[in-house]
C-alpha cells in the first residue's frame, strides 16, 4: 500500500520517496546520507518511544507502539509507519495526543502526527532481511512479558501481534460450550503438523478463539523455543500480497509466509471476495501442508459459511479439524464470574455472580467488563457487593432498550423459537426449514434497529440488499394472508420490547 503524500514543499517534488527522512530545519546534517538520515530518524524514534513509555502503560506501549517507525520529519508534520489500517486508525483516535505531547517533547516544539500504513514495514526490517536472508524465518526476540521471566513469547517479526502472557491453557475456563475446541487446540501444540492440521476454530466475537490460539503458539514455544510462528491478521495477509503485486515482490512475499513451522491467520472470513488473494493463500496452504508445517485458522464462520470462498479452499479447510467454540452455558458463564472476579482479588458472592450470569449471556468480554466495572465502582464508592448495587451499576447492560438491540440479540430469540443455530441463518443454504426463520430475522431487524438494507445483508452471509427487501416484503405479505404468522411476528416484538 502507498503512503499518503505529504504537503507539498517547494524544496521537494511530490514524488519523492516518503522513507527517505528529512531532519528539521535548521538542524546539522539536512545533507546527510539516505543511510545517515535513516539512523538519525531512528534515533530521533528512540527518544519518542522513550518519552511515551512515560506517558502510557507498558502493555500498550508494547502492543502499539513498540514495531512503529518515523518515517519523515517535515516542518509542522512528522510520520509514523504502522502494519495495517487498523493499527493506523486505533492510534489515530486512542493515542494522538500522547505521541503528540512525546514529539513536543524531543524536539522542542510542537508536531502535527500522521500515520501511515506500511504493510511490509520496509526500513531497516527489509534492510536487514535483505542482507541475511535468514533472518526472515527466524523469531526475533521480544520482551519477556512474563512474570517468571520466560523467552516464550517470540513470533517471527511480521506478526502484527504480541503474545498475551495472561491467555495460557491454565487460565482458559473449559465448560461444555467449549471443551472439545480446548482439547483440539492443546492437540496441536503438542503434535504440530500432525493429526489436527489444518486446525479452523470458529464461533461469535467474544467467546475464546484468542485465548485458545495465544494459549497455542505459547504451549509451543516453550516445548520447543525456536519454533518459527508466524501470527497475523488476515487483513494483514492481504495488505502484504497487494502490496507485493504494485512492488513485483511476489518472491519476498511468499518466501516469508511459506519458510515457518506454524501459520497463524486470524479472521480467514476476511478472504471473502478477494479471488487473487484466495489464489495466492491456496498455493501457500498446499506448500505448508506439504510440508509438514501447522496450519492454525480462525473465522466468525465455518468455512463453507464464507461468502464466495473457493470450493478447493473450503475442501482444504476441512481436511484436519474443524471445531466451533459456542457461547457460554450459564454454569460456565458462573465459573468465569468467580475466576475473573477472583484474578481482580475480590471474587463475587454468589448472589451476585448468579445475577450476572442469568442477564449476560452473550459472550466472555461482556462478562469480564462487567466484573471490572462493578469491582470498580465498588471500591472506589466502598460499598459492599450486592445484587442491588449491581443491578443499579449494571442498569444498562440488564436492560436493553429498543433501540440498543443488536442484529444478535434479535436472532438470539429466532434461534431459540426455531431451535437452529445463528450460522444456519448465515449460511448459503436455502432450504425451507431455513429460509423463513431467515426471512422472520431480517424483518425484525429492519423493524427494531435502523441497520441499512446492506448492513443486515451482509450480517446474514453478505447477501444483497435486494434479498434483504424481498424478505421484508415476503414477511409482510405472509401477515396479512395467515394469521399464524402474524401472531408469531407479533409474539416476537413484544419479547424484544421487554
Amino acid at each position: 500500500m502507498q503512503d499518503p503524500q505529504a504537503p507539498e514543499k517547494p524544496s521537494r517534488s511530490r514524488d519523492e520517496p516518503a522513507l527517505v527522512g528529512q531532519t528539521p530545519p535548521g538542524s546539522p546534517g539536512t545533507e546527510e546520507s539516505a543511510t545517515e538520515a535513516g539512523a538519525g530518524l531512528r534515533q530521533r524514534w528512540s527518544e519518542v518511544q522513550t518519552v511515551l513509555q512515560g506517558l502510557i502503560q507498558r502493555e500498550q506501549f508494547e502492543t502499539w507502539f513498540r514495531r512503529a517507525e518515523l518515517r519523515r520529519i517535515d516542518e509542522a508534520l512528522i510520520c509514523v509507519a504502522v502494519q495495517n489500517n487498523f493499527t493506523r486508525d486505533w492510534l489515530t483516535k486512542h493515542y494522538q495526543d500522547a505521541i503528540e505531547r512525546a514529539a513536543a517533547s524531543v524536539f522542542g516544539r510542537e508536531f502535527a502526527v500522521e500515520f501511515i500504513v506500511d504493510a511490509e514495514m520496509v526500513g531497516e526490517r527489509r534492510a536487514r532481511a535483505e542482507s541475511e536472508p535468514a533472518v526472515e524465518a527466524a523469531p526475533l526476540p521480544r520482551p519477556a512479558a512474563a512474570s517468571d521471566g520466560s523467552a516464550a513469547n517470540r513470533l517471527m517479526w511480521a506478526s502484527d501481534v504480541l503474545l498475551n502472557p495472561h491467555y495460557r491453557f491454565d487460565s482458559f475456563v473449559v465448560g461444555p460450550c467449549n471443551r472439545f475446541a480446548h482439547a483440539a487446540s492443546v492437540g496441536v501444540s503438542e503434535s504440530p503438523g500432525k493429526n489436527y492440521n489444518p486446525f479452523f476454530l470458529h464461533g461469535s466475537n467474544g467467546l475464546g478463539k484468542t485465548h485458545l490460539l495465544q494459549s497455542l503458539c505459547y504451549s509451543l514455544l516453550e516445548r520447543t523455543p525456536h519454533t518459527r510462528i508466524l501470527y497475523l491478521s488476515c487483513e494483514t495477509f492481504v495488505n502484504h500480497f497487494i502490496s507485493a503485486l504494485e512492488n513485483g515482490d511476489l518472491i519476498t512475499f511468499r518466501n516469508k509466509y511459506r519458510n515457518v513451522d506454524v501459520l497463524v491467520i486470524d479472521d480467514i472470513h476476511v478472504l471473502a471476495n478477494k479471488e487473487r488473494t484466495q489464489e495466492e493463500f491456496f498455493h501457500t496452504f498446499n506448500t505448508l501442508y506439504n510440508a509438514g508445517k501447522q496450519i492454525v485458522l480462525s473465522s466468525d464462520t465455518s468455512p463453507k459459511e464464507i461468502p464466495t470462498l473457493q470450493e478447493r479452499l473450503v475442501s482444504r479447510f476441512k481436511w484436519g479439524l474443524v471445531t466451533e467454540i459456542e457461547r457460554p452455558c450459564y454454569e460456565t458463564r458462573m465459573a468465569i464470574l468467580k475466576r475473573k472476579s477472583r484474578e481482580r482479588g475480590h471474587e463475587l458472592p454468589d448472589d451476585v455472580a448468579r445475577l450476572l450470569a442469568e442477564h449476560i449471556d452473550t459472550n466472555i468480554r461482556e462478562l469480564e467488563g462487567a466484573v471490572t466495572r462493578l469491582q470498580g465502582y465498588a471500591s472506589l464508592s466502598g460499598q459492599a457487593l450486592t445484587p442491588e448495587l449491581a443491578t443499579r451499576v449494571l442498569r444498562d447492560v440488564f436492560t436493553q432498550s429498543r433501540g440498543q438491540l443488536s442484529m444478535e440479540e434479535i436472532l438470539r430469540v429466532v434461534t431459540a423459537h426455531f431451535n437452529m443455530k445463528l450460522s444456519e441463518l448465515q449460511s448459503k443454504r436455502r432450504s425451507n426449514v431455513i429460509v423463513f426463520p431467515r426471512q422472520i430475522g431480517m424483518y425484525l431487524i429492519r423493524k427494531s434497529t435502523r441497520h441499512s438494507l446492506e448492513e443486515i445483508g451482509g450480517f446474514f452471509g453478505g447477501r444483497d440488499h435486494s434479498t434483504v427487501l424481498y424478505a421484508i416484503d415476503r414477511i409482510e405479505k405472509q401477515m396479512e394472508s395467515d394469521p399464524r404468522t402474524k401472531e408469531l411476528v407479533a409474539g416476537f416484538l413484544n419479547q424484544l420490547r421487554r
